[in-house]
This record gives structure tokens, C-alpha cells and sequence, in this order.
């Protein structure tokens, strides 16, 4: 038997919280197939004219590529009338075939989002949801003024007294003195919200009103499957936001619930939460305070309450990147305690762990959403993860960013997003897209496979941190004004984040603790500072934390009155917004600089970025350790009390006997341990492979096994007496729509349809329409006799020229995307410039002018203007876009013979130089497996035979060089639409934003003895 060393205490007994306690041969038993609950379930976007044909084709894919279910999520695009009875119709269809096939079945609760529109009907039935103003808009003036009309709130400073003057409008008209005017203004109509406005989340009856239209419908087609198929429901960033300048948040009874509350009267301390005058702090305190209490009273208690009733999780998220600004929601941490299941979003691929307001990297992000599920026992945790990442993230990415958010507290993946189409604008909404468009896409079960089982064991057993470190979230709210930051707010927000960054990346185990979750779960017990189901022994008050709310300063007075151990990083220096003496016991003894070292850890690394979770079992401890690098390994050692080390794997759900309490992570890499207090027997043991030498091969034969591709994103557009020349895509549909009077250009770029508003404009006059004509030059010597040409909606358009001559769709061909038609064209070509001419006449609503593709055996080289085909050359080793590939966006394969004398030891594929979204491995034509990360190896030993045997790697690239963005030198790591306009002069191919991919080197093949 083995003993680890050990330097943490047992944490076993902690496991009784929630009764009978797991076991590892429970979690073991269910390691392998956990089953759908724990599968992913991506944004299935319903963004064209829905069919059952094609809710037939993606369920089942889905299914193919192991997802647990689906979300429903309409948006821009969206063709189908959204809560029509064509609509529920689709969804019991749905839910029918999800159920046939085991996929659970979401509702996404709104047509795009924020939540709480529904998708124009909520304004349409209730104008009393938006009528009554969301704003209060201030003006200062020395001289009061003669039209009072639009006037609501009229405030005076008199010898340094605020003083309301509503009352005395009409005598003060003309007079001199200092006055604070405000006014009502209103959420702004927008096609974003189907041509009404964003809806009053805090006015009463708004929520029931949505819930009653949203909601009746699925009730009437699939009310039975609640709970079961149809699994819960998901809101997407409802807000309570300010828009305007110089405004503040307003709802109707504001003033009197601020009164009730505080005991004050708002009104004269208005100016307050502009300027700092009068008791401010204490007035911002208490509004933002007041907000937050009418957000969850009248949002979030009426949403989790229908969700109770139905049996089915809420879930969704916020806008929780602003913190410390409370304009979207006052305490991200206190929306989380009413949803069954909490959630964020992680969204773009840009590590950032030291701006507050950022994305992935952003540890305070995720912690705020894991301590609530540790304290209000909410067992899953979901995370709307990877959009806007771009067509390049890899799959190395995808893990990266993964594994980055499960270890530290989510373990649930929903997948932003998986396109029904990606025609017109929508290839441009935020891409990835989890759809059979992707290159990659046959391989995802992997990825899918692996994050089942990660959900799973991250589900089991219970993170029980001993330290909780209280958000200085009221503090902030005294130093919020809408639309500038004041520079205090800032550092607040950064000192926090520093702080727990440091903490989580020492290896110390903490929870954040929101002051309204500790006023309605805490209190002090057996010596423990508790909120909820976790009891805390150390509390920490970080840097940017002045101020404390009543009662948990009652908590905290009593629990160190109690000898309970408080940390002090900063002075506290208001309650409740305002200056207290009872203070004064914690405006002393305050710690300098953070010394990660005075609190226990019980892991030791070097190297990498490291993060670890921790769950304890009653028969031992799992251990999810995550390097974040993608350079570097993290090297280190386990110190726990235990007997035996197993190591899980989630890519195939075998468990191995590990030998050692030393781990060394690659970059993007992790691993899945559990510490048994007993030896476990019956597991193999793991291998670590002895020493390798290079067999030796030949060089690789590189094969492109699909067309290479031209995509043509400049055309001239002619429509009435307008000639653009050649003119971008994106910016020419613009200026065609708003020739037909869509200001603001393309609607299925930027707007939702309410009912059938849009569809039902397609009645143009028989003298619109336009012709898009688009231009390339093929050199001498290019076979290009079966050069194919796709272009988007085949169906739609009236004429079909190839250099002035008809052609026709091939009839049932596609590619790249079920829209998109394939037309023959190769006798119709010549040497020299070539056009390919779309008309319609008349205009269409649907005619979007996109760019088309033309695919054949040929090269690319870079011309003055885009591209020019020139004659294939033979591949070889290194990088695609120099030989004549740079929008090729499939596979190249690679080639090489192994000869095998006698079958022994063990055989590896290794990449080295290499660069991809993912390699496939086959050995003799059959799948050995992906390559996708460090170390860039694969076991193919089971597929090797004596004799001859074909090796063959398959790198796959992405669609960021098939579809962009390509211009405007776009910053890595993120994908908008923005992307894709504002694009001025049509480049040369060189000043393409083009990304590397190929077998930089040839890959090898290693033979352990």
C-alpha cells in the first residue's frame, strides 16, 4: 500500500450537508456512460424558415456526436413566425423526435435576447410594460424654465440642503438658483426588439405577462413532457440598464418602495446619484440596493416560481462581465440564489486574467457562479461557452477553455452556438457554430464524450472551501454613475479581481460570499460563520471592501465576538452606504500585501497556469487539476491523506491504478484524480511510457482530398440608376435594403421578426430587384473544364450567369451549407477575367447579396484585387497558405508507409511542427484516433500488423480562412458581426487576414520497447 504525504486534514466528515454520503464506486460505476443529463446541450439556432426535415437531420446529428439534448433558441434570421402555432407546432415535433432519439429538449425563453420581450409581444398586449418611462434624465439650469411640461422631479440646493420642488413648479418659473431638473425618457424602439422597445422588468406584472405568452404555448404542445424530455428553460441577459446619457434607472414606484425601504424620500437625493453632493454614498447604496430588491421581486421570484410548479431547472444567465458597475443587474451572486440552475457566459477566446470586465480568464466570473451553487446546494451549473470565438478556435481551444471554466466551478456545457443555416448575414452572428458546416464536425463525440463524464464526476460529492471572501459589491454601488467611471469604482474592481486571481492561482480554496445571500442564508453556528449548506472558519474582508451591509455586520460582529477568524485587507468604513462608528473593531489590524502562504494548500507546482478542484467523498477526495498555459507544462505534486491514487479518464471513462502522487500537465492539458482512503483493487495499472525511438519512413505524400476554393466577397451591384463597384458584400446589402427602405440595411442582420412584420413586406413591384456581378481572372494553362461555382439560395434568383450565359443548379447538390447550390460552369469559362452575374427582379426580402465560391483543382495566388486561379502545383510538407491554399478550409492528408517485422512494444504517432484544428490518425484505413494538443501523440499500437502498414494523418483546418473576417485586420480571438462591415476598398489577397495551417514538419512515427 501506498500513503501520499500528507499536510491537509481529512475532510470527510463534511460530506453529511446533504445526508448519505457518495462513494467512489458509485461515482465509478456511472464514470463510463453517465448518461443525456450530463451530456452538453448547444443553442441550437432556429434562424431560417424551420422545417421536420431539417429538425430531423440536426437532431439525429446531434445525437451522432453525443450531445445530451438541444436548446431551442430563436434568432436573427428567423423565418417562422416566432409563438405562432407554426411555430409550437415545430417544437412538439421536437420534442417528439428529441425523446425518440434520448436528447432533452430546452426552451431558450426568447426570440434573441435579453429575455423578457417576447419577441414583441409582451409591448404588443401590455403597453403598460414600456409606456411609463424607464429613466430619469437629469438637467442643471440657474434659471428655472417657463416650459415645466415635460418636467417630473424639480430639485433645488438651498445654503447646501437639497430640497424638492416639485410642488412649487409654477412660482418658480423664471427664477435664479441652483436646480436639478429631471425628466422621463424611455427604452428606444429597435428591430432588435421586433420594432418595440426593451420591456420594464421591475414593473408588476411584466414577468407574468411574458411567462403567459411564452409559456401557453409549450404548455399546450409539450406540457406533458415537462420535466422529462422538455428539461427546463433558459433566459438569456434580461437587464434593468440605463440607456441614455446623464440618466438614472426609474420605475414606477420607485420612490414610494425607496421610501418604504429606507425610510427617506428619494426625490430631493436625486442629484445624489449623479454628483457627489449630499450623503451620497448612502443614496447610491440604498438605490441600487432598492433596484436589486425589485429586480428579483418582480423578475426572478415570478420566473423560479413557474419553474418550481412545472418541475423543470431555470437556467440562463446575465450580464455579469460589467462588475463592479451595477447597471445591468446590482449583484450578479444574488439573481444566481432563484435559478435552479445558475449560469454565466464565457464567451470569445481571449485569456484575460487581469481586466475585471473580461471573458475567459475572468476567475471572479465563475467563482461568483460556483460559491452560490456551494451555499443554496444547486447541483449543476451551466456555462453558455465559446461564442464568438471565430470559425479558427481549435479544438486544443475548446478544451483550453473547457476545462479552464470546470475546474473552477461549472459542469454543465451549453455550446454557443450550432446554426441551422449559416445563409446571408448569419454566418457572421458569433461564430463557431457546433453544425455539420464545420470541418471538424465529424470528430466533436470526442470533446462531447469527454465533457459527459466531467460533468458527471463534477456533479458528485461536494466542494467544501473553508474560506469565504465577501464581494465588495455595495461598495461599488456608491461609486456607479451611469456612463462614467469613476475612477475609484475601477480600482475596486481591480483589486478584487487581483485578489481572487492570486488566491485561485496559489492553489487556496475559497468561496465569494454576495451580502444578499448572507442576509437571507446566514448566520453564525458551532463557531462557523454559515451561508446556507457550507460553514465557513476564515472570512475575509478583500481590498475594496468599505462598505457592509446591516446584517452582515451583525454576522460578522457575532462570529468574531465568537473568536471566528477575520481577515482584514481593507478598513470598513460605512454601513449601509453611511459612516458608523460601530465599525471601528474592523478598521484596525489591516493586513498588508497578499500572503498567499497563510493559508493551507495542499499542492505544490511549478510551471504551466494551474488551477485545481477539489470535491470530497466519504471514502476519499476527487481532484480536477487544469493547466490553462498553451505553452508550458504545470509540474507538481498531490499532498493529501489517502492511500491509493486513481486517475480517471474522461475521454474514454477507463479508471487506472495511478503509481504516484506527481502529476506533470501539458499545455491545455488535465487530469482527473481520486485520493481513496482505502487501496482500491481490480483497476489496471497506468503506463508510463518507457523510451521512444523514431522508426524509420519515409517523408509524407501530402494529398488535398477536396476542392481547393475561391471565395469571391467584392461585387458590382447595379439596382435602379445605382452602380456599386466593386463594393463588399456586407456594405452593398446595407445600401440595397435601405434603397428599399430598411433603414437601418439588412433586417436579417440585425432585427427579430414580430409575427410575420418582415415576411410579409416580400411584395416588391415588378421594377425592383438588382444584379450582382462577380469578378475573377483565371491564368493560362488552368484545366478548369469541371470547375463548379456555389452560390446561396440557387431558387431565388431570376437570371444565373456564367460570363453572360444561363446556367442552371445541379439539381440536389449542395455544399458547405444545405442552401447553398452548386452549379457546373467549367465549359462556360475562359482564361482571363470571368463574371458570374445574380438578378432578381423582382426584389426579394430574402435576396441578400453574399459571396460566392468557386471550387475546382486549382492555386491561388494573391492579386491586385483578391485572388486570381492559376494551375495546381503538387503539396508538400509546411504551411497551406503558401502553396497556393489560403481559403482552403477542409483536410489535407499525409501519407506514409510503416513496415512492421514483427509485431512489439508500442507504437506512437507524433506530431511535431504542426498547425490545425485537429488531426485525425488512421492506421491501414481504419480511425485510430485525434491529435489535438501536447504532447501531439497518439497510440496506434492496436492497428499496426505485421508487414506493410499505411499511416495516415488528416490535418483539418478551419472556415476563418473560407469565410472570414478577412478584413480590417481583425483582432484574434474574437468574431462579431461588426466584423463584417465597414470594410472600405476591396484589398489585395495578401492583405487578407489569412491564418497558417499544414504539417509545418513531417510527422513521426515512435516505437517504445
Amino acid at each position: 500500500m501506498r500513503k501520499l504525504a500528507s499536510t491537509f486534514y481529512c475532510l470527510c466528515m463534511l460530506m453529511i450537508m446533504q445526508g448519505k454520503a457518495q462513494t467512489f464506486t458509485q461515482l465509478q460505476k456511472q464514470f463510463t456512460a453517465p448518461g443525456r443529463d450530463y451530456g452538453s446541450a448547444p443553442l441550437w439556432v432556429w434562424n431560417t424558415k424551420v422545417t421536420k426535415q431539417e429538425i430531423d437531420l440536426m437532431l439525429q446529428d446531434f445525437k451522432d456526436k453525443a450531445f445530451g439534448g438541444v436548446m431551442v433558441h430563436p434568432r436573427p434570421g428567423l423565418i417562422t413566425s416566432y409563438l405562432s402555432n407554426e411555430w409550437f407546432e415545430l417544437f412538439r415535433y421536437t420534442v417528439e423526435k428529441g425523446k425518440a432519439l434520448g436528447l432533452n429538449v430546452w426552451i431558450y425563453d426568447e426570440n434573441s435576447y435579453p429575455s423578457g420581450f417576447a419577441g414583441g409581444h409582451v409591448p404588443d398586449q401590455m403597453p403598460e410594460s414600456y409606456n411609463q418611462g424607464q429613466m430619469l434624465q437629469i438637467t442643471k439650469t440657474d434659471t428655472f424654465p417657463t416650459d415645466t411640461k415635460y418636467l417630473f422631479v424639480c430639485v433645488q440646493e438651498v445654503n447646501g440642503a437639497l430640497k424638492d420642488v416639485t410642488a412649487q413648479m409654477q412660482e418658480l418659473k423664471g427664477k435664479v438658483g441652483k436646480f436639478y431638473l429631471f425628466h422621463k425618457r424611455y427604452y428606444s424602439k429597435s428591430g432588435w426588439y421586433g420594432g418595440f422597445t426593451y420591456v420594464d422588468l421591475m414593473v408588476k406584472g411584466v414577468t407574468e405577462k411574458f411567462l403567459e405568452v411564452t409559456m401557453k404555448g409549450y404548455e399546450k404542445v409539450a406540457g406533458n413532457e415537462f420535466g422529462k424530455t422538455v428539461k427546463g428553460l433558459f433566459s438569456d441577459e434580461p437587464g434593468i440598464q440605463a440607456e441614455y446619457p446623464n440618466t438614472i434607472r426609474w420605475t414606477p414606484d420607485l420612490f414610494s418602495t425607496f421610501q418604504q425601504k429606507w425610510g427617506y424620500a428619494l426625490q430631493p437625493n436625486l442629484p445624489s446619484l449623479f454628483e457627489e453632493v449630499g450623503d451620497w454614498k448612502k443614496v447610491r447604496h440604498n438605490f441600487y440596493q432598492t433596484l436589486l430588491d425589485l429586480f428579483i421581486e418582480r423578475w426572478s421570484k415570478p420566473m423560479h416560481d413557474y419553474m418550481e410548479q412545472h418541475n423543470m431547472p431555470w437556467t440562463g444567465h446575465y450580464w455579469e462581465h460589467g462588475w463592479p458597475n451595477p447597471e445591468h443587474g446590482p449583484d450578479n451572486m444574488a439573481m444566481y440564489a432563484w435559478h435552479q440552475q445558475p449560469g454565466i457566459d464565457m464567451l470569445f477566446n481571449q485569456f484575460n486574467e487581469t481586466s475585471p470586465g473580461a471573458q475567459f480568464g475572468n476567475v471572479r466570473s465563475v467563482k461568483e457562479l460556483a460559491s452560490v451553487a456551494n451555499q443554496l446546494n444547486k447541483k449543476r451549473t451551466l456555462s453558455e461557452t465559446y461564442g464568438g470565438g471565430g470559425w479558427d478556435l481549435t479544438y486544443k481551444d475548446l478544451k483550453r477553455l473547457g476545462d479552464w471554466e470546470y475546474v473552477l466551478g461549472v459542469n454543465f456545457l451549453n455550446q454557443h452556438l450550432s446554426f441551422m443555416t449559416i445563409s446571408g448575414a448569419r454566418k457572421g452572428d458569433y461564430p463557431q457554430s457546433f453544425s455539420y458546416h464545420n470541418p471538424w464536425w465529424k470528430h466533436y463525440a470526442t470533446l462531447n464524450n469527454y465533457y459527459t463524464r466531467l460533468s458527471f464526476a463534477l456533479s458528485q460529492g461536494q466542494q467544501q472551501n473553508e474560506i469565504l471572501v465577501i464581494e465588495p459589491t455595495t461598495t461599488a454601488w456608491s461609486f456607479a454613475i451611469h456612463g462614467k467611471n469613476h475612477p475609484h469604482l475601477g480600482e475596486i474592481g481591480q483589486a478584487f479581481q487581483t485578489f481572487v486571481t492570486t488566491l485561485e492561482k496559489a492553489q487556496v480554496e475559497y468561496d465569494l460570499g454576495s451580502e444578499y445571500i448572507i442576509k437571507n442564508h446566514g448566520k453564525v453556528e458551532n463557531g462557523k460563520f454559515v451561508v446556507g449548506h457550507r460553514a465557513y472558519s476564515t472570512v475575509v474582508i478583500p481590498p475594496g471592501m468599505e462598505n457592509i451591509d446591516g446584517t452582515t455586520f451583525k454576522l460578522l460582529k457575532a462570529y468574531a465576538d465568537k473568536g471566528g477568524k477575520v481577515l482584514l485587507y481593507d478598513k470598513l468604513q460605512t454601513l449601509d452606504g453611511a459612516a458608523n462608528t460601530a465599525l471601528a473593531p474592523f478598521q484596525s489590524h489591516v493586513l498588508g500585501a497578499l500572503d498567499t502562504k497563510i493559508f493551507p494548500t495542499y499542492i505544490s507546482s511549478s510551471g504551466g497556469n494551474l488551477f485545481h478542484h477539489r470535491r470530497t467523498f466519504a471514502d476519499g477526495q476527487l481532484i480536477f487539476l487544469v493547466n490553462a498555459s498553451m505553452e508550458s507544462a504545470a509540474v507538481g505534486q498531490l499532498k493529501l491523506t489517502g492511500k491509493d491514487v486513481l486517475l480517471m479518464d474522461a475521454f474514454t471513462g477507463k479508471v487506472y491504478d495511478y503509481p504516484t502522487s506527481d502529476f506533470n500537465i501539458p499545455a491545455a492539458g488535465s487530469m482527473l484524480l481520486f485520493i481513496a482512503d482505502k487501496q482500491q483493487t481490480g483497476f489496471p495499472a497506468y503506463r508510463i511510457p518507457g523510451t521512444a525511438t523514431a522508426v524509420t519512413t519515409s517523408t509524407a505524400k501530402v494529398i488535398r482530398p477536396q476542392a481547393n476554393t475561391l471565395m469571391i466577397d467584392f461585387a458590382d451591384v447595379a439596382f435602379g440608376d445605382t452602380l456599386l463597384k466593386e463594393n463588399h458584400v456586407t456594405n452593398a446589402t446595407d445600401i440595397l435594403f435601405k434603397k428599399y427602405n430598411y433603414t437601418s440595411g439588412n433586417p436579417w442582420n440585425h432585427e427579430v421578426q414580430f409575427k410575420d412584420r418582415l415576411v410579409v413586406k416580400d411584395t416588391f413591384s415588378a421594377n425592383t430587384g438588382y444584379t450582382a456581378t462577380y469578378r475573377f481572372t483565371i491564368a493560362e494553362n488552368v484545366a478548369f473544364d469541371k470547375f463548379t461555382a456555389v452560390i446561396e439560395h440557387p431558387a431565388l434568383w431570376t437570371k444565373i450567369l456564367i460570363n453572360g450565359k444561363a446556367v442552371q443548379p445541379v439539381k440536389g447538390k449542395w455544399w458547405l451549407d444545405r442552401s447553398f447550390g452548386v452549379l457546373n460552369i467549367g465549359t462556360l469559362l475562359k482564361a482571363g477575367e470571368n463574371a458570374l452575374t445574380l438578378a432578381i427582379s423582382p426584389m426579394s426580402i430574402y435576396a441578400e447579396i453574399e459571396p460566392v465560391y468557386i471550387l475546382g483543382d486549382f492555386n491561388l495566388a494573391s492579386a491586385e484585387k483578391g485572388f486570381k486561379i492559376v494551375p495546381p502545383q503538387p503539396l508538400q510538407l509546411g504551411s497551406w497558405k503558401e502553396q497556393g491554399l489560403p481559403l482552403y478550409g477542409e483536410s489535407i492528408s499525409y501519407k506514409k508507409e510503416l513496415s512492421v517485422s514483427a509485431i512489439g512494444g508500442q507504437y506512437e504517432v507524433a506530431l511535431g511542427n504542426w498547425k490545425g484544428t485537429v488531426a485525425e490518425v488512421k492506421v491501414n484505413g481504419i480511425k485510430a484516433g485525434i491529435i489535438f494538443s501536447d504532447p501531439n501523440s497518439l497510440d496506434i499500437t492496436k492497428y499496426v500488423k505485421k508487414g506493410a502498414n499505411q499511416v495516415e494523418v488528416i490535418v483539418t483546418g478551419s472556415f476563418k480562412n473560407l469565410l472570414g473576417p478577412h478584413h480590417n485586420k481583425p483582432q484574434p480571438g474574437i468574431a462579431s458581426p461588426w466584423h463584417w462591415r465597414n470594410i472600405k476598398a476591396y484589398p489585395s489577397g495578401k492583405d487578407y487576414d489569412i491564418l497558417d495551417y499544414g504539417l509545418i514538419e513531417d510527422f513521426r512515427i515512435m516505437q517504445y520497447k
